[in-house]
C-alpha cells in the first residue's frame, strides 16, 4: 500500500474520531503526509517506539491496537490466555490511555489482563510478570527519549524482553492485519465484570520491595550507618520515586533529598530537554540542590536506567559514565567475603573491557552479549536450566544494571540501592566514589570511553544510516592501526555464537576499539570508542585522536 492509499484510508476510516481528524488536518502538505504514512513503525525485540501523532509511522491508539493484536495472537497460539498479560505504563503523554487500549484489545480476544492501577517502573513490570506467573507483559514507555516519543515493550513469561523468535512470530501476524480500524476492542467495565480485567496496585510494590532487600550485601552496615550518607535524588518527572525511596529507606538510607521540581510525574518533562540520566543537563537541578551531598542520583522516566554524580578532586560534581558506575558496582560485588561459586558477569559488546579485567582478577568469568538487556536476561534464563554459571551482575554502558535476577531487565531501583551501599562503604574508609574509581583505574589501567550519536530522522535518515554502515563495512581501511574487524552481520572476523546483528567492531593494536551500530529504537547511528592508557591523560588523548579520525569519515 502506498503512503497515499494509507493516508486516504485513515482519512475515511477515522471519520468518527474527532481528535484524529484534527491531527490529520494538521498534515498540510504531501511531505508531512508521506512522513506519517510511508511505513509502519517497526516492531522488534525491543518492541515498538516512535513519535506521537497520527499515521502508521507514529504512536497512537490505532497503532497500539495493531501491535497488541499481534501479541494477542501469539498468546492464543500458546494457549495461555488464562495466564494473562500484565501491563504497566510510565508518565509519558498518553501512556495511561495506551495501556488501557492494549488491555481492551487483549480482553476482546478473551485474554486475561493485569493492568497497573497507576504508573509503575519498567523493572517492576518485569517482576510482576514473574510474580503473577503471567504469559507475557507489556509496558508503555519510550524510556529516556524526549517528550514527543512513546513506545510499547513486550516481555515474555520469564520477565525478559521477548526473544528474536517470538518477535518474528508477532511480526508475521502483524503483517496479515489489513485494517487497523477493524481490530476488536472491549469495554473496560464489561471486561472487569467478566473478570478478564484485574487491576494491580500497592501489593506489587510491597512484593517488589521485599525482594529488593536481597540486593544489599552488608545489611548491618547500611542499617547502622546509612543515615550518614547524604543523597540527592531526582526521578526526572518519571516513575522512580516510590520504589527508589522505599528501597533506600528500608535499607537504612534515610538522609535523602528529592529534587522537588522534578518529583511530580509529567510527560512534558518541563525541566529538561530530554529526561536522560546520561545527559549532564539532567543533573543541573540536583547539583543546585546538592548542599554538599555525597552522591546525586537520577533515574529515567521508566526507572530502568540510573545516572550518578559524585565530587571529584576539585570538589565539583562529576557525572560518572555508565562504564564507570558499572566498574564500581562490580568491584564491590567481587570483593565481598563470599562470592558464590561459578559466579559470572554478563556485559554487552559495547561495554568497557574494564569490567572483564576486574572480573578475571577475582575468578569471575565474563560473558559478552549483543547490545540490549534482553540478551543478558536470556543468558540468566539459560543458566537457570543448565546451571552453567551463577549470575552475579549484568550491565551495559548505557546506564543499565541488574544485581538480582528477580527482575530480568535493567533495574535502576536495584542499582540505586547498591550504589548507595558502595558509597557508604567507601565513606566509612574516608573515601568518595570518585576516589574509589581512581583506585580501580590505578590497578587495572585507565580507560577512556565515549559515545557519539548521529541522528537521522525520516525516510532519508534511514537510508543515510544504512549508507554509513555499508561504507564502514566495505572500506579497505578505516584506521591504519586496525588489526581486526568483527562483523556481527556477516560473521567476518568472529565465530557467530550471538544472533546476527548490524554491528561492526574494530580493534586497534594497542587494545583500543570502536564500534558502530544503528539504534534499534531510535533514528540514530551510534559510535562507541574505548581506549586504555597508563594515565588518564594518555587514555583520553588516544580516544580523542581515534574519535577525530573515525568521525571525519562519517560526515
Amino acid at each position: 500500500m502506498t503512503w497515499q492509499e494509507n493516508w486516504q484510508k485513515w482519512s475515511v476510516a477515522s471519520a468518527d474520531d474527532a481528535a484524529l481528524q484534527e491531527k490529520l488536518t494538521e498534515l498540510s502538505n504531501d511531505e508531512l503526509r508521506r512522513e506519517h504514512f510511508y511505513r509502519y513503525l517497526e516492531f522488534g525485540t525491543g518492541g515498538m517506539r516512535g513519535e506521537l501523532g497520527c499515521g502508521t509511522n507514529r504512536m497512537n491508539k490505532y497503532m497500539i491496537r495493531w501491535v497488541t493484536s499481534g501479541v494477542a495472537a501469539y498468546i492464543l497460539e500458546q494457549g495461555r490466555q488464562n495466564d494473562g498479560v500484565a501491563i504497566a505504563y510510565d508518565s509519558r503523554h498518553f501512556s495511561a490511555e495506551f495501556a488501557l487500549e492494549a488491555a481492551k484489545t487483549l480482553g476482546a480476544t478473551g485474554i486475561k489482563v493485569y493492568l497497573s492501577d497507576a504508573l509503575r517502573p519498567t523493572p517492576e513490570l518485569s517482576f510482576i510478570v514473574r510474580k503473577w506467573q503471567a504469559a507475557a507483559g507489556i509496558v508503555i514507555t519510550a524510556s529516556h527519549n524526549p517528550a514527543e516519543y512513546n513506545g510499547f515493550k513486550v516481555y515474555g513469561a520469564d520477565g525478559c524482553q521477548i526473544t528474536l523468535e517470538v518477535a518474528a512470530k508477532i511480526t508475521n501476524y502483524l503483517e496479515t492485519v489489513t485494517d487497523l480500524f477493524a481490530i476488536p476492542v472491549g469495554d473496560e467495565q464489561a471486561l472487569f465484570q467478566d473478570e478478564l480485567l484485574e487491576y494491580i496496585g500497592a501489593e506489587a510494590d510491597t512484593a517488589y520491595l521485599e525482594q529488593v532487600q536481597t540486593v544489599t550485601q552488608n545489611p548491618e552496615l547500611t542499617q547502622q550507618n546509612g543515615a550518614e550518607l547524604q543523597i540527592v535524588y531526582t526521578p526526572l518527572h518519571g516513575t522512580g520515586e516510590r520504589l527508589v525511596l522505599g528501597s533506600l529507606k528500608q535499607a537504612g538510607f534515610t538522609n535523602i533529598h528529592v529534587v522537588a521540581e522534578q518529583a511530580r510525574p509529567d510527560g512534558a518533562f518541563p525541566t529538561v530537554t530530554s529526561p536522560n540520566p546520561e545527559d549532564h543537563e539532567a543533573f543541573e537541578l540536583a547539583i543546585k540542590a546538592s548542599d554538599g551531598a555525597d552522591i546525586l542520583m537520577a533515574t529515567d522516566p521508566d526507572a530502568d536506567r540510573i545516572g550518578v554524580a559524585v565530587k571529584n578532586e576539585n570538589g565539583e560534581y562529576q557525572i560518572l559514565t555508565g562504564n564507570q558506575l558499572g566498574a564500581l558496582l562490580l568491584h564491590y560485588l567481587v570483593t565481598q567475603p563470599e562470592i558464590p561459586p561459578n559466579s559470572a558477569l554478563i556485559k554487552t559488546i559495547v561495554t568497557s573491557d574494564l569490567g572483564e579485567k576486574i572480573a578475571t582478577k577475582y575468578g569471575v568469568k565474563t560473558y559478552n552479549t549483543l547490545t540490549g538487556f534482553k540478551f543478558i536476561g536470556e543468558k540468566i534464563a539459560e543458566w537457570e536450566t543448565t546451571q552453567a554459571a551463577h549470575f552475579l551482575f549484568g550491565y551495559e554502558e548505557s546506564y543499565g544494571y541488574l544485581v538480582k535476577p528477580f527482575v530480568r531487565d535493567k533495574d535502576a531501583i536495584q542499582a540505586a540501592l547498591l550504589t548507595a551501599e558502595v558509597a557508604l562503604a567507601l565513606k566509612k574508609q574516608g573515601k568518595t566514589l570518585y576516589e574509589g574509581l581512581q583506585e580501580i583505574y590505578e590497578t587495572f589501567g585507565y580507560f577512556a570511553e565515549s559515545l557519539h550519536t548521529i541522528t537521522a530522522k525520516g525516510e532519508q535518515g534511514v537510508a543515510r544510516i544504512q549508507e554509513m554502515m555499508q561504507q564502514m563495512r566495505l572500506a579497505d581501511s578505516v584506521h591504519p592501526d586496525v588489526v581486526r574487524k568483527e562483523d556481527y552481520k556477516t560473521g567476518e572476523g568472529i565465530e557467530l555464537v550471538l544472533p546476527k546483528s548490524d554491528v561492526l567492531k574494530f580493534y586497534l593494536a594497542d587494545g583500543s576499539w570502536f564500534c558502530i551500530r544503528p539504534s534499534g529504537t531510535e533514528p540514530k547511528c551510534k559510535i562507541y570508542f574505548s581506549c586504555i592508557g597508563e594515565t588518564n591523560i594518555a587514555a583520553i588523548a588516544k580516544r580523542t585522536a581515534l574519535e577525530k579520525h573515525i568521525l571525519a569519515q562519517l560526515k
